[in-house]
């Protein structure tokens, strides 16, 4: 407590001194070495001369004291109720403090290998599931704004509806994509980059597509051209030629019909999706184009306007 005494005296200042009045008499002490150091003659500051390092050794002692004391406080307000633990307590708080965003980490990691293990088992059990199933005849996605007219309904039953218009298939295989034409929040731009991915992993044969979802994709050559489709076997099909939907792709310069509206099929009232239109086509490189484009016809059958026949097709009654 002397060197304490000694500090504030060589400052000026009495023992009970704030921090704010050393802080401002340091500085005095220090303009006032500075300006004696400055001037030719030395001898002219007499006995009122600043010893300048004097003055730092005491004002540092006296810094020193007050942090270790508010140090002490502090450990005191925190730690000291726990009395003989206070300094294993302490030692606790300064290592999760330090390594905090480690612990954080960690946990983080672990989380990380058990939703990996868990996706795993579950995708093994998924494909043991698959196994026990007939092989799909046919995939459709049906991709933009589109949901389930239930939300408790699954996508099985959406399957079970389609499947319905092919007897003579064991299985459908069926998804909703949602990729919403005008996102509003963050939940429809999450949507918009889940759809994107799904293009990319879950190659379908048939796509129904909202206008925005068709025009978008089909100018990014994503679906095969059905001009000859068209002439041969889905024209008669269609109630007008506008239903045969034309564009170009970013690399074909030439119109050509890549999607065909499905949207007045009676077929389509049966089907447990909401949509405001359905137009369908069928992607570039299908595992199964020819039951894809069986799919398309059997839809607009349904749509065929009644009293009409197919080309090619005689009137009832008629002999061969």
């Amino acid at each position: 407590m002397e060197d304490l005494k000694q500090a504030y005296a060589t400052l000026g200042l009495p023992e009970n001194a704030t921090k704010e009045e050393v802080e401002k008499r340091y500085y005095l002490l220090m303009r006032q070495a500075r300006a004696q150091g400055a001037r030719r003659d030395h001898e002219e500051a007499g006995g009122n001369a600043v010893d300048f390092e004097a003055v730092n050794r005491a004002y540092k002692f006296i810094i020193e004291y007050d942090e270790r004391k508010a140090q002490e406080q502090f450990k005191q307000s925190q730690y000291g109720k726990y009395k003989k633990m206070a300094g294993t307590a302490e030692k606790l708080d300064h290592f999760f403090h330090y390594y905090k965003f480690h612990l954080l980490g960690a946990l983080v990691a672990v989380i990380l290998i058990g939703f990996a293990v868990n996706s795993y088992l579950e995708r093994q059990a998924q494909k043991a599931e698959e196994a026990k199933k007939p092989p799909i005849d046919v995939s459709v996605m049906f991709h933009g704004d589109f949901y389930l007219n239930n939300q408790n309904q699954d996508t099985e039953e959406l399957e079970a509806a389609l499947l319905s218009f092919f007897p003579e298939w064991k299985r459908i295989g069926a998804q909703i994509t949602y990729d919403p034409s005008d996102p509003k929040n963050e939940f429809d731009i999450a949507a918009t980059q889940k759809a994107v991915v799904m293009l990319m992993t879950e190659k379908s044969d048939v796509y129904i597509l909202d206008r925005n979802s068709f025009t978008k994709l089909a100018r990014q050559q994503l679906f095969q051209p059905l001009d000859e489709a068209y002439e041969q076997t889905l024209k008669p099909l269609l109630p007008s030629e506008a239903a045969a939907l034309k564009t170009r792709s970013a690399e074909d310069t030439t119109d050509h019909i890549y999607g065909i509206d499905i949207s007045g099929s009676p077929l389509v009232k049966s089907i447990p999706v909401v949509s405001k239109e359905m137009i369908a086509a069928i992607r570039a490189d299908a595992k199964h184009p020819d039951k894809a484009l069986l799919f398309i016809q059997r839809m607009l059958e349904g749509a065929k306007p009644e009293g009409t026949k197919p080309e090619g097709t005689k009137p009832e009654g008629t002999s061969s």
